[in-house]
């Protein structure tokens, strides 16, 4: 493998993705919708096209595999829901090309997209505590206040609290694809996890202390060891994952509760890679069919970002 292909280079994992990956030896072709010198993976990259967006799903598709084919890329990795969401049906299509295209595989995404559908099958298979989840029409809710969220939602995007019968109405009016679950107030905590083909798992886990409004570690604790980490790679188990995904849990009271898997690398990466858990070059390995084996010792502690202006 000589040439990986990173999209939406702007995103937070891909600098660390991509730093890694050039010190493997590895070429380093990033694209983003944004010109090169507007974010610093961009101008990092070998080599960088500006990106279509995905609203034309046809004509983006057919951009990556153009790229693919001028630069003759051998591993796509997209780092963005929406990219994820579109390009997960395609991998014979660029492994026709000598790419892999490193998603999960197409029902894996799709069960992780569905918010309501995940949360069913981890209850029935009682790997995890998961949030009682109901649907916008059921006439028995919980106490207020509840949480609502888009079915599909990527991230934190579109979700509401709300505290009352009028808020509830107000809310439902803005789409009709939301489910509602009781709000637990706790402590976020976010696992990377890697599951090759063979089912070998390696997990890590780190608790946000700080974290932005739309979901972004800016500060994190990382454990040496901890109870998610089983957790986590019986739902890797369950679900029939290959790669490498990011599972969000609340702590609420004595019990973790299962928030959502985002199937993409987590834009805490960096965190990961720093403490030890080489998430980049799992993604790779387990994507190639590869053993990856046990994890490595992680050096424990507190990790915070800092922010470096370039340019001028």
């Amino acid at each position: 493998m000589k040439t990986i292909l990173l999209t939406a280079a702007g995103s937070a994992s891909a600098l660390p993705a991509m730093r890694r990956y050039q010190e493997a030896g590895l070429n380093v072709v990033a694209c983003d919708i944004y010109p090169r010198e507007w974010n610093a993976a961009s101008l990092a990259a070998d080599e960088f096209f500006q990106a279509l967006t995905v609203r034309d799903e046809a004509a983006y598709v057919q951009q990556m595999l153009d790229a693919v084919r001028r630069h003759q890329v051998d591993a796509l990795i997209p780092l963005t829901d929406v990219e994820v969401d579109v390009l997960c049906s395609r991998k014979a299509e660029f492994l026709a090309l000598g790419c892999v295209l490193c998603t999960p595989q197409e029902t894996v995404v799709r069960l992780c997209r569905d918010k309501a559908a995940m949360a069913r099958r981890l209850d029935t298979a009682g790997v995890c505590r998961t949030i009682p989840t109901y649907d916008a029409d059921t006439h028995q809710l919980p106490d207020f206040p509840l949480m609502l969220k888009p079915r599909s939602g990527r991230s934190s995007q579109g979700q509401a609290v709300v505290h009352s019968r009028e808020e509830l109405e107000t809310v439902l009016t803005r789409r009709d694809d939301y489910i509602i679950q009781p709000f637990l107030s706790g402590n976020i905590f976010t696992v990377d996890v890697a599951r090759d083909a063979h089912g070998q798992v390696q997990v890590l886990a780190r608790q946000e202390l700080l974290r932005t409004g739309n979901g972004l570690g800016t500060t994190v604790e990382v454990y040496q060891q901890h109870p998610l980490e089983d957790v986590c790679a019986a739902i890797a188990n369950e679900i029939g994952l290959v790669g490498v995904v990011n599972m969000e849990f609340i702590h609420h009271g004595d019990e973790y509760y299962f928030l959502e898997v985002n199937p993409r690398f987590s834009g805490g990466t960096g965190f990961s890679m720093k403490a030890g858990m080489d998430v980049a070059m799992l993604m790779l390995g387990c994507q190639q069919g590869q053993a990856i084996g046990a994890r490595a010792e992680v050096r424990p502690g507190v990790y915070t970002r800092q922010v470096e202006i370039i340019g001028g």
